[in-house]
């Protein structure tokens, strides 16, 4: 018993430490590029007014806006071109049929950065929404770093189950599974993450390694991008954006279970081994202090409250830096349930050649 404790106590130790290797995105005064923002928008008729609206209220003023249409069957391009008549900073792109050995997302952004003039290109996703100073944090951050390319997990703004449940996870897997210090060292590969809703890299970067060419096929092109960055000696950093930047990421619980399912399996390379581990550990980590919580309820033996203890004071430590405190902050068990159930759901999709739609595409 005193092993198992010290599992769950050591594990809260070193999130509390790990986090601290994460530096922010912050405003210093320093030199003010071009900056290209990139968005591709594939059926977003629902974000685009909103999306629109926020990137005119940003305080940068050497910018341009690309917005490329990525053949949407809905009225996206209408509205785009619409809320964007009178701003002469903002060029609206009408995108055709994917091509062959293209997914939908890295030739959307392929297409924009051809388009691009900027010193830095910043790709964001429709649904993501940046404070009035964003702009001038990326620059700095970058500056202050000496990054080639940065990238930030959003505050994710929710309002179904689903997303309750499983979009905080996004932010609990940086802080507690991902080693901050050496994500951030770039001779490790293995180790890197990124967030596709919000990459800022340079120009000089971004054509070096063959921008989103060198992951054209790839559904988890973000990781992918930053590793390629690191491979060709550029540096490429995760910092914490939460306090900038934030997203609408699905809406509903069924949108939320569709994106996730399309992501969580690929993000392993679908390697069945890594899955069932993954499966395993949750299971007894994560899942078992529940049983644990209850037993020792009924039974007076109150040290079996403690590891149910140590995953709740994880959770919290994420979803406070992530700006997502809420009821199931503590609720980390329905959490992990709900994500082994999506990744066995995944695995099976995967095994049975059951491709997973996107947007209308199969993936």
């Amino acid at each position: 018993m005193v092993i198992i404790l010290v599992l769950y106590i050591f594990g809260t130790i070193w999130m509390c430490w790990n986090v601290t290797q994460m530096k922010k995105l912050t405003i210093v005064d320093t030199v003010k590029p071009f900056v290209s923002i990139l968005i591709p928008l594939r059926n977003e008729e629902s974000h685009i007014k909103n999306l629109i609206k926020n990137l005119q209220e940003l305080d940068y003023t050497n910018i341009e806006f690309i917005l490329y249409d990525d053949d949407s069957d809905d009225d996206t391009l209408n509205k785009a071109i619409h809320h964007t008549a009178t701003d002469h900073r903002f060029q609206i792109i009408k995108g055709g049929l994917l091509p062959n050995g293209w997914k939908g997302k890295p030739h959307a952004c392929h297409q924009l950065s051809s388009y691009a003039q900027g010193d830095i290109f910043l790709f964001l996703d429709a649904d993501v929404l940046l404070k009035p100073q964003t702009v001038d944090a990326v620059i700095a951050s970058m500056v202050v770093n000496k990054a080639d390319a940065i990238s930030c997990f959003p505050h994710f703004r929710n309002s179904s189950f689903l997303e309750y449940c499983l979009t905080p996870l996004l932010h609990f897997f940086i802080y507690m599974h991902l080693p901050i210090r050496l994500s951030n060292n770039q001779k490790l590969l293995t180790a890197t993450a990124a967030s596709g809703a919000f990459i800022a890299v340079t120009s000089t970067c971004y054509h070096a390694i063959g921008g989103h060419t060198s992951v054209k096929n790839n559904i988890v092109e973000d990781v992918t991008l930053f590793q390629n960055i690191k491979k060709n000696h550029f540096n490429a950093l995760l910092l914490r954006g939460s306090d900038f930047v934030e997203c609408k990421m699905y809406g509903s619980s069924s949108a939320t279970w569709q994106g996730f399912l399309k992501n969580c399996f690929a993000a392993f390379h679908h390697s069945y081994l890594t899955a069932i581990a993954i499966i395993f550990v949750y299971t007894l980590y994560y899942l078992s202090p529940f049983a644990l919580l209850i037993y020792g309820l009924f039974s007076g033996q109150w040290w079996t409250i403690i590891p149910y203890l140590c995953i709740t004071i994880q959770r919290l430590i994420s979803d406070y830096l992530s700006k997502n405190i809420n009821l199931f902050s503590l609720l980390m068990p329905l959490s992990a349930a709900l994500y082994i159930a999506l990744l066995l759901t995944a695995m099976y999709k995967y095994t049975v050649n059951d491709k997973t739609s996107w947007k209308g595409r199969l993936l």
